[in-house]
This record gives C-alpha cells, sequence and structure tokens, in this order.
C-alpha cells in the first residue's frame, strides 16, 4: 500500500489523501487551504476560477486525481469538502449526508463570491455514506464526533494491510452515547474498535489541529456546565453556531428544555439541518430569517416570547440583534454565547466586531469554544485505543515537527 499525503501535513486543512493499493486508487478529502486563501484574496481581492486556485494551491491539482476509483469526504467543512468542480473527470464522490449537501449546492451556486465554484460539474457522480458498513472499495465509513454533522473516520481494509484514517474528531461528544448512536446510525470510532479488537489497525493518518496550542482545552461537558451556570435565571439566551454543529445546537436545546424556554431559530441553513435529526422536538423558526418550506413552525420575530432561546448563525446575528431591538423584542435580560467552533477562517467570522455590537446594544456576551477537535493531552489515550502496528502518519496540523516529536516519544512504530 502506497500511502500518498499530498496536502494537509503542513496545514489545518486542504486534506487529500491517495491510496494506491495494487490495482486500487482511493481518495480520502479534497480540501480547500484556507492558509494560502487568506494570503491571497480578501473581501475585494477574489480569485478568477478554478485554475488560478489550482496554481497558487489553494485546491489539488488535477494529476492527484488520476485513475482513482473514488472520493471519500469525511465531513463537509469546506477544508476537507473542498470545490467539487476541481474534480478534473468522471468520479464517484461519496458524502456524509446527500441531503445537507444538496441544500448548500443550491446556495453556494448561486453565491455573488468564490463559493460559487464549489458545486459540482455534470459528470461527478455523488452517494451517500453508509456508517459501519464495507463497501465495494472495502472501506468502511466509521461515525465519530466532530463540530459538523455527520462526521466520519474511514477504515480501508487494504490488499495486504488496514488503514485508519481518522477525519475531524474529539474524544468527548456533545450527545450522551445512547444519542449518538441515534443521530449517527452507529456506534463511535472508539466502541467500535473496543468492540472489533480482531480488526487490528496497521496505519493510522491521525489529524493534530491542537497540538501545541495554548487555548484552554474545554471538553463539551465542561462547555455545558459553564453555559448553564451562565444562564440561569436568564430570560432571554443568544447564542451563535457553525450551522453544521447539530451536536451543539442539540445540547443547548436541552438546556432551554429544562429551562423551560421557547426555543427559536433565526437561521435557514441551521433550520434545515435539524429538520434530518430523529425524534428532535421541533423548534419555531423566525420567519424573517427563513427562504425556505421547513415542517418547523414559522413565527414572526415579534412572537418571540421574554423567556427565549434563539440559536443563530453567525452571518445573520448582527442583523437579529438590529431587529430584536427595533421591534422591542431585545431583553434587557439578554445572555449571548459566541462559541467559536471550527474552522473559524471559513466562517469568516469577526468574533471582536460581533461582541462590539452586542455591546453597543447592552447585552451581556462571552465567547467559548469547545472544540471539534481532541487535545493534545488526550493523544496517548487515543493511541492506546486505536493501537496501531505498523505505523503513523499526521495531517491537519501547522506543528509537524512537534506532532512528530510527541508520536516518537509514545510509541515504537514508525512515525511519519
Amino acid at each position: 500500500m502506497n500511502i500518498k499525503i499530498l496536502s494537509g501535513s503542513l496545514s489545518i486543512g486542504g486534506n487529500f489523501i491517495r491510496i494506491e493499493d495494487d490495482d486500487k486508487i482511493i481518495i480520502f478529502d479534497q480540501g480547500i487551504r484556507f492558509d494560502l486563501m487568506s494570503k491571497y484574496y480578501s473581501g475585494f481581492i477574489t480569485p478568477r476560477g478554478v485554475k488560478e486556485l489550482r496554481d497558487i494551491g489553494v485546491i489539488p491539482k488535477p494529476d492527484w486525481y488520476e485513475g482513482a476509483n473514488a472520493i471519500y469526504i469525511s465531513h463537509m467543512h469546506l477544508d476537507h469538502l473542498g470545490a467539487l468542480s476541481n474534480i478534473p473527470h468522471e468520479m464517484k464522490v461519496k458524502l456524509p449526508n446527500m441531503a445537507i449537501y444538496e441544500y448548500m449546492e443550491e446556495k453556494w451556486g448561486i453565491s455573488p463570491n468564490w463559493l460559487s465554484l464549489i458545486p459540482r460539474k455534470y459528470y461527478v457522480e455523488l452517494e451517500e455514506l453508509q456508517p459501519l458498513q464495507t463497501d465495494e472499495n472495502n472501506i468502511m465509513a466509521i461515525p465519530i464526533s466532530h463540530s459538523a454533522y455527520p462526521a466520519y473516520a474511514f477504515i480501508y481494509f487494504g490488499k495486504n494491510e488496514t488503514m485508519l484514517y481518522t477525519g475531524d474528531f474529539r474524544i468527548e461528544s456533545f450527545l450522551d452515547e445512547e444519542t449518538f448512536n441515534e443521530f449517527n446510525r452507529g456506534c463511535n470510532l472508539f466502541t467500535f474498535i473496543e468492540e472489533n479488537r480482531d480488526i487490528g489497525i496497521d496505519t493510522l493518518i491521525i489529524e493534530g489541529t491542537n497540538i501545541g496550542s495554548d487555548r484552554i482545552p474545554i471538553t463539551p461537558t465542561e462547555a455545558i456546565k459553564i453555559i448553564e451556570k451562565l444562564a440561569k435565571d436568564r430570560k432571554q439566551l443568544l447564542a451563535t453556531l457553525h450551522s453544521f454543529d447539530i451536536e451543539y445546537a442539540y445540547a443547548l436545546m436541552l438546556i432551554a428544555e429544562k429551562m423551560k424556554m421557547q426555543i427559536v431559530i433565526a437561521s435557514s441553513p441551521l433550520v434545515k439541518l435539524l429538520e434530518k435529526i430523529p425524534n428532535l422536538q421541533k423548534p419555531q423558526v423566525v420567519d424573517e430569517y427563513l427562504d425556505d418550506l421547513t415542517s418547523f413552525k414559522r413565527i414572526p420575530i415579534e412572537s418571540i416570547e421574554e423567556k427565549s432561546l434563539i440559536l443563530v448563525s453567525y452571518r445573520e446575528i448582527v442583523d437579529l440583534i438590529k431587529d430584536l431591538n427595533l421591534t422591542g423584542i431585545l431583553s434587557k435580560d439578554c445572555l449571548a454565547i459566541i462559541s467559536e467552533p471550527e474552522p473559524q477562517i471559513e466562517e469568516g467570522s469577526e468574533y471582536n466586531v460581533i461582541a462590539n455590537w452586542f455591546s453597543i446594544m447592552g447585552v451581556e456576551s462571552y465567547r467559548i469554544r469547545a472544540s471539534g477537535h481532541y487535545y493534545q493531552y488526550q493523544l496517548k489515550t487515543i493511541l492506546e485505543k486505536i493501537k496501531p502496528k505498523k505505523s503513523i502518519k499526521i495531517i491537519h496540523t501547522e506543528k509537524p515537527r512537534l506532532f512528530l516529536d510527541i508520536l516518537r516519544k509514545m510509541s515504537q512504530i514508525s512515525i511519519e
């Protein structure tokens, strides 16, 4: 088996892994390199097309795809999904969720900026991944917790060895085990490995986003405890989140249920994703912030109750607080929680600007970040659970030398 990490080993994002195994060639992820994107483009300077992005190295080169049987996308953050229009020839692409992709594709297609380059060409065939099933290419998608729903790790059962690509993941979910399994139609990666010890992993490809980070390592459980403490006895709670972060949205909704709050959503993408969740208590939707049909009850902004949780995306939060203020709905007791899920650079959010708007409106606000990635102190536990036998390869890190040094201290096998 020849494993080529063609992009992502020196950057957070832009993953492109090419597996060559006898007559089979598989690609895992084909993301956009936002570190390069931000160097050459801004709100005033935009790419002229796919070729220019290829030349700069923002998206993969055409020859990287040569002879591939299929592309497997671990989750739909753009630093992994990438621009499907960049795929140079007929190809099958396996995605975490078709309904979510098709909704986003429609929005990207009419975008006035570079996002219009993302949608597929007519010759790209899409297929939805089926969790915990080995497909025609001997690949199994295994659910993982991340700040995008759904997200998968991939096991490839090769001719002479077995390989695991983790994708982006965290050890602890915002969901309890039963709810996670229900949402994802199967157990998580570590439960699967524990229950299937006969499946030995030879080569591990692991992400290292938080390696060397000096951020306080707040877990989902700790984040929820902090939010519950802050929200106690509050009448109105505003929470911003990435529209793919369904786990976090669900956890906030559980807090609101405990506090007997009205649950309101002011974000079309989030509404569309929450509709895919089984047995979800149906929230209400602010009519002025929804441009599509929905099974959820639509209400005018004036119908938001005094005691309410309002979920909103980063892109819509400033307009929302202006509208809440104009209509007199913005409570003097309002608390705003600004989450910082990944990928911040993709989201293009200016958290300080958002906080300034809260300040001018007299709204108390806090920023919190429960990462969608594992923390460095958890790496030893991960290796003890996976137990790779042959080698470890690194990806999705800005500190590869530090990552390699840490791994070499922890393991006697080949580290690359």
